[in-house]
């Protein structure tokens, strides 16, 4: 009988270390969504003195962030417009450029429902860093409400959609860039 007890626990062990492992292999599509965010803040990011290979394979990361049109919207600098994922990734590396140092992160992610291939999500966008011609001085925190598509080819969640509103809360300053 104590053989048996002892195979009934080995037998249990490895059929929760095989649970986890298959969730931590295979992460919901709201943690699959969530990692869209992690590595959009990523990829944009910047190190001061990042080397030029560095900047060369985020030009390509930057493009595979968003479906092939992306909308943004910024209602306090009256933008609301389409971009080709092409054009956003030439507006975010001119910003990058701009910056000696820039780091991007979005906190709070909430994933507000996934209905098939389109996931409606929200978060605060923080930005820090350095940045010519005081384009960015210190810390910036936004409100996104994002629409993101997952692709059919690569499983990947992209963004289709992005507003970007200005949030005042305790201890952060907000404005216009």
């Amino acid at each position: 009988m104590g053989l048996s007890a002892k195979n009934i626990v080995v037998g249990a062990a490895v059929a929760a270390a095989a649970v986890a492992a298959f969730c931590f292999l295979n992460p919901s599509e709201e943690g699959r969504v969530k990692a869209a965010f992690k590595r959009a803040a990523a990829t944009v990011s910047k190190e001061a003195d990042e080397p030029l290979l560095a900047i060369a394979a985020k030009v390509r990361a930057i493009s595979d962030l968003a479906e092939p049109e992306i909308r943004l919207s910024v209602p306090e600098r009256d933008l609301n417009a389409k971009f080709t994922r092409s054009e956003m990734a030439q507006h975010v590396m001119l910003a990058r450029k701009s910056c000696s140092s820039l780091s991007v992160a979005f906190e709070s992610v909430s994933v507000q429902s996934i209905d098939g291939d389109v996931a409606r999500a929200t978060a605060d966008l923080l930005v820090s860093g350095i940045g010519a011609e005081s384009f960015l001085q210190g810390r910036d925190t936004r409100e996104v409400e994002s629409v993101l598509k997952k692709s059919p080819e690569d499983g990947k969640w992209r963004f289709s959609s992005m507003t970007i509103k200005a949030i005042v809360t305790p201890g952060t300053v907000s404005h216009p860039h």
